[in-house]
């Protein structure tokens, strides 16, 4: 995929998803649902990089969320091939994700793919919003891994 070919399948995945895309030295963001998603073409692999943002952290609650972030990655990192992490220059939690195969991929592919995202986030931004409520719960939900002592 080149960069003509990836603006016009972020302007029809914008369309579908009934948002507007801009693009910007070859990045394309777009806000679904008030959550700001940012597109990068990776030419080199032909790989979409998705970046979802799920909001700002608040200096005092960072390492809880990204305690509880760590946790999330953990227990549905087999779920949808993407990670929850934080970017440090913004201090916002951001879920990243990949999209292959871009030769086969539609606009309204991209926007399915993209919708899947921001809805797939819905409770880790419930999260970062309001870290207090949730502390505990996301780590203590699924059990422990290794129940031993280490060696």
């Amino acid at each position: 995929m080149n960069q003509a070919q990836f603006k016009e399948i972020c302007e029809a995945a914008a369309h579908v998803l009934q948002a507007e895309a801009s693009e910007q030295d070859g990045r394309c963001s777009l806000s679904v649902d008030d959550i700001d998603l940012l597109i990068d073409l990776d030419e080199e692999t032909d790989v979409l990089r998705c970046y979802v943002d799920l909001g700002d952290l608040d200096s005092h609650d960072r390492a809880r969320v990204c305690e509880q972030l760590l946790a999330i990655n953990l227990n549905t990192h087999s779920n949808h091939g993407g990670a929850y992490a934080f970017e440090a220059g913004s201090a916002r939690a951001v879920f990243c994700a990949n999209v292959y195969d871009t030769d086969m991929l539609s606009g309204g592919d991209l926007a399915e793919t993209l919708r899947y995202y921001v809805d797939e986030t819905a409770e880790a931004r419930r999260m970062i919003a309001n870290p207090a409520m949730y502390a505990g719960t996301v780590s203590d939900s699924h059990g422990s891994l290794f129940t031993g002592a280490p060696a």
